[in-house]
């Protein structure tokens, strides 16, 4: 679940709530408006935006993105003593500020436990990960994350989607733009919880690029089905691809027209 206090800057279409989890409906619109002030009790500062993870324990893991007193945007993150319990103190993931303009925050668990988190530094549109070394240990450098050197995220087409499989390894799903297309990228991780090579997904099967995705589900083959909604389009306009088998090429994109190519694939949402 996501929570964030810097919404302004989205489109009323980015804000859209799906049935499970929060996917981001991309616009074109975004506004701009003064930077909103609210810093809950215990916290590192100002709340800008949290994302929970649940995780296979059935435990809670929380991640923010803080402002301190300087006016700087910093990473935090705090986990539950035990499953439904109490949550430990917060502690700042490293030093890097963060975009103070669009508090971009996705994360998950990785299979072995290890959480790691995806967000963009001061001053850049590039998507970092982070990652801890091991299940609750220290955490890395931030790494830019994306299919080439310099390959920037478009804010308007939804924040960076991670998908858990079955067997617990992550698909990571983001538009990234070159010089002339924004393109949906995904990527996965192999059974040791490395991140392989990067697949592109393409544009979409009309003039409208596809923003990332509504839904993703995990298919009786081990293929995914990944459905995302048209940028830009009106509401209901929406096309899916589909994985043929586990680790497999990607077949053809399918325009659904409306949502109803998710009425078989409720419950797709992402790991947060």
């Amino acid at each position: 679940m996501r929570t964030s206090t810097r919404r302004a800057v989205l489109s009323a279409a980015v804000t859209a709530l799906l049935a499970v989890g929060t996917g981001l409906v991309p616009s074109a619109a975004q506004a701009t408006a003064p930077r909103p002030s609210h810093t809950a009790a215990g916290s590192p500062g100002t709340q800008v935006e949290t994302v929970s993870v649940a995780r296979r324990d059935g435990g809670t893991a929380q991640f923010g993105v803080f402002t301190d007193t300087t006016g700087a945007d910093h990473l935090w993150y705090r986990t539950q003593t035990v499953p439904g319990g109490a949550y430990r103190s917060w502690q700042q993931v490293g030093t890097a500020r963060l975009n103070n303009q669009y508090p971009v925050l996705s994360a998950a668990e990785d299979a072995d436990g290890r959480l790691e988190a995806f967000t963009m530094e001061y001053q850049s549109t590039d998507i970092v990960r982070v990652a801890q070394t091991r299940p609750g240990g220290p955490w890395s450098a931030p790494v830019a994350f994306g299919p080439s050197s310099g390959a920037s995220v478009p804010f308007s087409f939804g924040y960076p989607y991670l998908y858990r499989m079955a067997d617990g390894r992550l698909a990571y799903f983001a538009v990234y733009s070159d010089a002339t297309d924004n393109e949906l990228f995904s990527a996965a991780q192999d059974a040791h919880g490395t991140w392989g090579s990067w697949t592109d997904l393409g544009t979409g099967p009309e003039p409208e690029p596809v923003g990332t995705p509504t839904s993703v589900t995990e298919n009786p083959d081990g293929g995914l089905t990944v459905v995302a909604h048209l940028w830009n389009a009106s509401s209901g306009y929406y096309c899916e691809i589909t994985q043929l088998g586990a680790g497999g090429p990607w077949g053809p994109w399918r325009t659904c027209a409306t949502d109803g190519c998710t009425d078989a694939r409720r419950g797709g949402g992402p790991v947060r």
